[in-house]
């Protein structure tokens, strides 16, 4: 009995978060993932915008 609650669940969970936009197990707002988007489409992937962006902010941060 509880193994089925559990897997009804965990199905409804999968059902709520299905489509939503995530990054590395969190879910992203819509502003968020249309910046990725947007920046994705300068530096070819969304991977290279974030590690881009993470540079840029390290470079900042040790002036």
């Amino acid at each position: 009995m509880n193994r089925e609650r559990q897997r009804k669940n965990e199905q409804a969970y999968r059902d709520r978060n299905a489509g939503r936009p995530r990054l590395a197990g969190t879910y992203l707002t819509e502003d968020e993932s249309a910046l990725l988007k947007e920046l994705a489409a300068i530096c070819g992937t969304q991977k290279a915008a974030i590690f881009e962006g993470l540079k840029l902010l390290k470079e900042k941060l040790k002036k």
